[in-house]
């Protein structure tokens, strides 16, 4: 695996966006689209949540992210971690590694983004930074400085670049104020290669504003 320029491309997938009855619908709690080799798209179906919010799986060398766990609580109803587990497990099918793990990160707290973490709080080689702002800025670093850039290493040259942003939450991350969690978009390509990564706190470097 080799590590090159991003390369954008048409998404290529119809989403499921619901069915008059909910009880009736035949559509699976978790839509799965996989954008590339190391990057999966999943939305969660209208008919278990209105919200119905899109997640992020990313892959990396060392480990992945999840960002965000939707809108439900209840496995039964939202399987956010049975498939994770299975997608975390076909890849590492096709690219094996030991001690692989899996982060994951919020881009704010609002319930529709938050409610799936306890599926994932025993699991193990699993680090959950919870969203609200006494837990996720010091993990970023935006408590010493809330215009930094912090980088979140997955390995193999996948880089997450995490800002301070505005949003419709008050607690989101914003360049120009202290309050709120981050957002976080890929700095480098999908295609990792074999490299070390961090996994502790991601380093940050001063932006440029």
């Amino acid at each position: 695996m080799a590590a090159g320029t991003p390369i954008a491309r048409p998404l290529g997938v119809p989403w499921i966006h619901g069915s008059p009855s909910a009880k009736h619908n035949t559509d699976p709690d978790i839509q799965a689209h996989a954008y590339d080799e190391h990057t999966v798209i999943l939305r969660q179906n209208k008919a278990v949540n209105y919200e119905a919010p899109f997640l992020f799986l990313l892959f990396g060398a060392e480990r992945a992210v999840l960002i965000d766990t939707g809108a439900t609580a209840e496995a039964e109803y939202f399987p956010l971690r049975a498939t994770v587990d299975n997608l975390m497990a076909n890849w590492l099918a096709r690219n094996p590694r030991d001690d692989y793990r899996l982060l994951v990160l919020h881009t704010h707290p609002h319930g529709d983004h938050i409610a799936g973490d306890g599926q994932f709080a025993d699991r193990p080689a699993t680090t959950l930074i919870g969203a609200e702002l006494p837990a996720a800025w010091p993990y970023f670093g935006f408590d010493r400085d809330a215009e930094t850039i912090a980088r979140v290493d997955l390995g193999g040259g996948r880089v997450l670049e995490c800002l301070a942003t505005p949003g419709h939450h008050e607690r989101r991350r914003s360049p120009t104020t202290t309050r709120g969690p981050a957002s976080c978009s890929p700095a480098t390509p999908s295609t990792p290669a074999g490299s070390t990564s961090t996994t502790g706190p991601p380093s940050a470097a001063p932006s440029n504003g």
